[in-house]
């Protein structure tokens, strides 16, 4: 077999990580210029670490080489994309890492350039199964990465075959031990670079599996090395016999693809999280600074679930806001790079990624207010002036694509008393304002339970006006909502007409210490134990929860849990809602320093225990305030399946997780935690039952062999990195006090828990659905200014047992609606879309919308085939 091996320059650029984006971006202008000055010549390639944000850094502080960059990446000179950001890829959705990949694509657009083929994932701290479907949805035939993958588990040569759980499958590329910094720092002359040389090729050789190799020649915020040139051509010259030279990431794929497909390669499936061994995985951040991955789910589903969907079906008869998703994308997005989003840099950076995400969320409940506007055809400057016409209604909205019944929590507004702003404002005399203790009236809603009254300043705006500024009442209801539309609005008018008598079968039944609704039966004993019963079963877990509170010496990359356990004193238990649409008790606890220290205890804790009318499935939520450094935090569940099988919701579909077993010598370099990443939920199943907790953006969990399942409330620890920690020996990044990472203060996190059955199809689709009733629940929100009660609206139905919600967006060139699902069953599924439109045009694209083929046009009903765990996009025109 011939041998080449391919150097290929380039920087590995954390955006942020031990310095702040402002510090690193300075670096990356003096980089960048360097290379404008004196670029590579034709044939040869400069490697921007696969992202193109690195490019929108540069030009916002250098917009004047905007011209001379675009022609060196047009020509293939500089490399770039095709992400936006090297992001996490465990933590961020499915849909995220797409939108990821949609916006490294425009920033190349831009120059008319295109990233190498390649799926280049120098970094990531681990690798979803599915990501051989995303490389495959945007053309890139090849995955270029590092961690995660390696070690006695896997083939032991560096290119394989993975298979994806939908079938696609991408060349997988394994980079050496020291991956990307493999080729850094050559020496410029012939005798070091003949060591250097032989050296490498002692490790390359051998797991070659086609004889093409690469040397990726940089390092971490690295510009050119000194002497460059000389360097690369004395190592070309010492390896001249192996086929050593200088090259580029797309020369270096194209070669590699071309003897790949004249060879059958091992082939591996699932997930990547296992390194050990070989290099450091890093599976110990997905609770680090676990509020801000709660805060993350929290924006992408604003905007997956909500901003996108409804401006999408807006756009159709109105105005396009794909540029304002667009941006509040990048804004997000910006928080993803692995050292932000997994919580390992310092404080600074931490404070950033916070403001981000806020931003981004900011930007997606704004999108999603007009959007919603322009549906239900609400013309804001013709309300404004015409207030003597003012119909105030509630708009419901249900961000799901199905039809459904159960509890909607609204916000209904009741002007009290107008407000001005400015010169004269001044009261002549005191207003005083309560919040009125009558109930509300929506008729057409029927009765309605008061959660919470209030009162609070509110504006009525227009774009063309000044605000007409009130005091309004707020009282927060839960009302039953039977006919909630797929996709719909629904507008009921606040204070007139008769009453209809809206109620649920089975209403909630509160006790001082029980909850029923005919499904679910809880019930608190004296000593804070709570159990629940599935009614239909008799099935019942007699204690369901147990709060867990360790010392934690690691650092923000690895956890290191030290016994003893702190102590948990049970407070009391109060009612807080006693029904009948939503009942809610609420658990008091303290959590005690085990070497009773510190008074008052380390923390306190609230447990809400929340049961909705209809409802198969108890919400858990918990609040707190720490006040202890260096320890983590955990909610175990208790189940009635031990050793089940364990799947977690990942991108696009759960799979199956088994813990990792390494042996002493790999533990030596570094342990394998149990814990691992969590989406949306995680299940345990046998032949007979199943059990799922479900989180809203917690990401850490674990799973025992006595079925319990623990979530990480929070893991609080003071140093970036530590170099004596036996789980981790030495440092993973620079060292550096992060204060801000114990986070102390108030914590939360919210969840369900649901008991079902065996692992079969219609339990899939139950989970399914039952995540989005708990993550995209039906909600509203008053409209004082209606000056009608609009028509209600349905957007689109998805229909097919197993098939999940995955996108509804506005196409990238803007003239479709792009429509995507998953198939979670591992068998096909007929499915359709129901649209509230004639369809002109159905096409089945890939995942970056280019068309592979053309689906039969039958109104407003497309029929589409699903294969086993397939993604399925559609655009429709």
């Amino acid at each position: 077999m011939s041998l080449e091996a391919h150097i290929v320059t380039h920087t590995h650029w954390d955006r942020e990580w031990y310095h702040p984006v402002e510090r690193f971006q300075q670096r990356l202008v003096a980089l960048v210029d360097e290379l404008l000055d004196d670029p590579p010549p034709v044939h040869e390639s400069f490697l921007l670490d696969g992202q193109g944000i690195v490019i929108e850094d540069y030009l916002a502080v250098r917009p004047d080489r905007a011209e001379r960059l675009g022609v060196l990446l047009h020509e293939g000179r500089l490399e770039a994309g095709p992400w936006y950001v090297l992001a996490d890829e465990l933590i961020p959705s499915g849909e995220a890492l797409i939108r990821n990949l949609l916006a490294g694509r425009r920033v190349l657009q831009r120059f008319q350039a295109e990233s190498p083929p390649v799926l280049y994932c120098p970094d990531s701290f681990g690798h979803p199964a599915a990501l051989p479907a995303l490389a495959v949805g945007f053309g890139l035939p090849l995955i270029i990465l590092w961690r995660g993958y390696g070690g006695s588990r896997w083939p032991a040569g560096d290119t394989v075959r993975w298979v994806a759980p939908g079938g696609e499958d991408a060349v997988l590329f394994h980079l050496p031990r020291a991956g990307y910094e493999f080729g850094s720092h050559l020496p410029p002359d012939d005798v070091g670079a003949d060591v250097r040389w032989e050296r490498m090729r002692t490790e390359l050789v051998p797991r070659s599996t086609s004889g093409v190799m690469l040397i990726p020649h940089g390092a971490d915020h690295h510009a050119r090395q000194p002497r460059f040139r000389e360097a690369i051509s004395a190592l070309e010259h010492a390896g001249q016999d192996d086929g050593v030279q200088r090259s580029s990431l797309r020369r270096f794929a194209e070669r590699l693809l071309e003897r790949c497909a004249a060879q059958p390669l091992p082939v591996v499936r699932g997930e990547l999280r296992d390194s050990y061994g070989y290099t450091w995985t890093i599976q110990g951040t997905f609770a680090t600074r676990a509020h801000e991955k709660r805060l993350n789910a929290h924006a992408e589903r604003m905007l997956l679930r909500e901003s996108e969907p409804w401006s999408a079906l807006g756009a159709r008869t109105g105005a396009s806001r794909r540029p304002l998703t667009d941006r509040a994308w990048r804004t997000l997005l910006a928080a993803h790079p692995h050292d932000t989003l997994c919580g390992c840099s310092i404080d600074a950076v931490a404070n950033a990624m916070e403001l981000r995400v806020r931003s981004a969320e900011n930007q997606a409940m704004g999108i999603r207010e007009d959007a919603i506007a322009e549906l239900i055809g609400h013309d804001a400057v013709a309300a404004r002036r015409a207030p003597d016409r003012w119909q105030p209604v509630v708009v419901v909205r249900n961000p799901t694509p199905r039809a459904r019944a159960g509890v909607g929590i609204l916000e209904i507004e009741e002007w009290i008393a107008d407000v001005p702003v400015g010169p004269g404002s001044a009261p002549t005399k005191a207003m005083a304002a309560t919040a009125p203790t009558r109930k509300p009236r929506v008729p057409a809603l029927g009765a309605v339970q008061v959660l919470s009254r209030g009162l609070r300043y509110a504006r009525i705006e227009s774009p063309r006006d000044y605000p007409d500024n009130d005091l309004v009442s707020v009282t927060r209801v839960a009302a039953w909502i039977p006919d909630a539309l797929p996709y719909g609005i629904t507008s009921y008018a606040i204070g007139t007409g008769a009453a209809r008598r809206r109620s649920p079968a089975h209403p909630v039944v509160v006790d001082q210490r029980s909850l029923r609704n005919g499904a679910v039966v809880v019930k608190v004993s004296g000593d804070g134990a709570v159990s629940v019963e599935q009614v239909e079963t008799q099935r019942t877990i007699a204690s369901l929860f147990d709060i867990v509170d360790e010392a934690d010496i690691g650092d923000l990359y690895t956890p290191a849990p030290r016994s003893p356990a702190a102590t948990v004193a049970f407070r009391g238990a109060r009612r807080l809602h006693r029904g009948p649409l939503r009942g809610e008790l609420v658990l008091r606890y303290k959590v005690l320093d085990p070497e009773q220290h510190r008074r008052g205890g380390s923390a306190d804790i609230d447990v809400h225990l929340i049961l909705d009318a209809g409802a198969p499935f108890l919400r858990v939520v918990v609040s707190g305030e720490n006040r202890r450094e260096n320890h983590r935090l955990r909610l175990v569940f208790r189940t009635d399946v031990p050793a089940g099988a364990v799947w977690a919701d990942a991108a696009f579909g759960a799979i199956r997780r088994e813990p990792i077993a390494i042996d002493g010598n790999e533990a030596a370099m570094e342990h394998a935690p149990r814990t691992g990443p969590l989406q949306r939920y995680v299940s345990v199943f046998n032949e007979r039952i199943g059990y799922t907790v479900f989180s809203d953006g917690l990401a850490e969990y674990e799973a025992s062999e006595d079925g319990s399942i623990a979530i990480t409330l929070l893991r609080a620890v003071g140093e970036l990195s530590r170099n004596d920690l036996p789980e981790r020996p030495g440092h993973a990044g620079w060292p550096a006090p992060t204060p801000e990472a114990q986070c102390l203060g108030r914590f939360e996190g919210a969840f369900a828990v649901a008991l079902h059955g065996p692992r079969l199809a219609s339990t899939i689709d139950a989970i399914e659905r039952c995540a989005d009733d708990v993550l995209n629940p039906i909600s509203g929100v008053t409209l004082r200014s209606a000056l009608r009660v609009p028509t209600a609206i349905s957007g689109a139905e998805l229909v097919g047992t197993g098939l999940a919600f995955s996108a509804m967006k506005e196409s990238e060139d803007g003239h479709s609606l792009v429509l995507r699902c998953v198939n979670l069953r591992d068998e096909a599924v007929d499915g359709r879309w129901r649209l509230a439109f004639d369809a002109r045009e159905v096409c089945v694209a890939r995942l970056d919308e280019t068309v592979v083929a053309k689906l039969p046009v039958t109104g407003s009903e497309i029929e589409f085939h699903a294969p086993p765990r397939g993604i399925v996009t559609l655009l429709v025109r």
